[in-house]
């Protein structure tokens, strides 16, 4: 082949992948749910550079600035689930400091301790960092290329680019995140609650599909703060809270309605089966042990359930009522029960 045609070759591959990076760089920065970005990010990276493995470590925790694991590609399921960078740790800080991608080789010579020890768990090849603004948002660790050829330089310069734009996008959903999640239950706060219940009655509506709602309260929850502390009320919410989100549908929206009240959303779900996923928590609430005394406490709940009913339920406020009658109802009737529209469940 002749030079002219390499050359041409070349700037075509440039072109194709200059609209490429424009066109995942678009996707990444108008999606701003967190869990949908983490995973286009992690495609994009298997779709443009054919790797066998691909890891992402962000700050999964809001109040905590070390770097997990949040997703993971080619992996056994539970495979390096122990690799975190602190915050403060010497990989990090080279990170930070250097936030190019960086072949895995060129690491080895550098005295980075227990973080290499961890991060080599990954069979990493190339890493690259994800830099917006001052702070590092993450760190993309991709596995060696399926045809076993090295990277080339033009791989390099698209990932680092696809990196920035990755950071950014981050960067964003994680503030969104933050301000539609109630901080100390990890629960979406009321006004994302009624914003998303509205949305999904319409869309009940569209597509005549079942909707129900839970509201739970729990019992005796003032006698626990007069009794314990509102540090250990913080701890009573905090796992109430914790047990609902592990035990529901990620289609489902779990939230903080308001001081010991929680709601759940379920798309797709007839009375009958909201109820049954609503005893279930009420089931797994009671039985958990609640630490922060000598001995562990156990606290109950109250819910109603309702499911909507376009000739009944004009807005959101009536299925929200209809719910909260229900819960009063369960509180009558001594507590610790769930109670669905006009029927008393043990």
């Amino acid at each position: 082949m002749e030079k002219s045609d390499q050359q041409y070759e070349s700037l075509e591959k440039k072109i194709y992948d200059l609209k490429n990076l424009i066109n995942i760089g678009l996707s990444l920065s108008s999606n701003l749910n967190f869990e949908s970005l983490v995973e286009s990010i992690l495609y994009s990276c298997i779709g443009q550079l054919f790797v066998e493995r691909v890891a992402i470590l962000l700050q999964v925790d809001i109040d905590n600035p070390d770097l997990y694991i949040h997703m993971a590609k080619g992996y056994d399921q539970e495979f390096g689930q122990d690799v975190v960078l602190k915050e403060h740790s010497p990989l990090r800080s080279y990170f930070e400091a250097n936030p190019i991608p960086v072949l895995h080789d060129v690491l080895i010579n550098n005295n980075f301790g227990d973080d290499l020890e961890k991060l080599n768990k990954l069979m990493p090849c190339l890493i690259i960092p994800m830099k917006s603004k001052d702070s590092l948002n993450g760190v993309i660790i991709l596995g060696a290329k399926m045809s076993c050829d090295n990277y080339s330089e033009s791989e390099i310069e698209f990932i680092q680019n696809l990196a920035k734009f990755a950071a950014i996008a981050v960067e964003n959903s994680r503030l969104y995140l933050m301000a539609i999640l109630d901080r100390m239950t990890r629960l979406f706060i009321h006004h994302y609650f009624q914003e998303r219940l509205i949305e999904e009655l319409n869309r009940s509506r569209r597509n005549s599909a079942p909707l129900s709602l839970i509201m739970a309260d729990i019992d005796h929850f003032k006698n626990f703060n007069d009794t314990y502390g509102h540090q250990q009320g913080d701890i009573i919410l905090k796992n109430t809270a914790k047990i609902i989100k592990n035990n529901i549908r990620n289609v489902d929206i779990p939230a903080r309605y308001g001081g010991e009240e929680f709601a759940v959303i379920l798309p797709n779900t007839k009375l009958e089966d909201a109820f049954l996923v609503a005893n279930r928590l009420r089931e797994m609430i009671e039985k958990a042990e609640i630490t922060g005394q000598d001995t562990p406490l156990h606290v109950t709940v109250s819910i109603g359930v309702a499911q909507f009913n376009p000739d009944v339920d004009s807005s959101s406020f009536n299925l929200i009522k209809r719910a909260d009658l229900s819960l009063y109802s369960a509180k009558e009737q001594g507590r610790n029960c769930v109670i669905a529209s006009e029927h008393y469940y043990e």
